[in-house]
């Protein structure tokens, strides 16, 4: 599925666990705004959870990561929700 660079960031952090009002800081746009990009992402992929969406990002990547030849990885934070892939093969 094609998605534009605007979906493909929202999607980025609906993955690390962020709320619609952190989504919004994050990209000066209103909360709104936020919870329509949220809400047009899963109308897109015919979802109705943002876990849902999350899976989604985490297999894409997955996917992206094979295509380029590199192992994905999980780096750890503190906070378990905020845990993401990341392609790099430094451990």
């Amino acid at each position: 599925m094609n998605l534009t660079t605007r979906e493909e960031t929202v999607l980025a952090f609906i993955a690390r666990g962020m709320s619609d009002r952190e989504i919004a800081a994050r990209l000066a746009f209103s909360v709104s705004t936020a919870r329509k990009h949220r809400e047009h992402l899963l109308a897109k992929m015919q979802l109705r959870k943002s876990s849902q969406l999350t899976m989604y990002y985490l297999a894409r990547q997955h996917e992206l990561f094979k295509k380029a030849g590199r192992r994905p990885r999980i780096i750890h934070s503190r906070n378990a929700s905020a845990n993401i892939w990341n392609g790099s093969d430094a451990a």
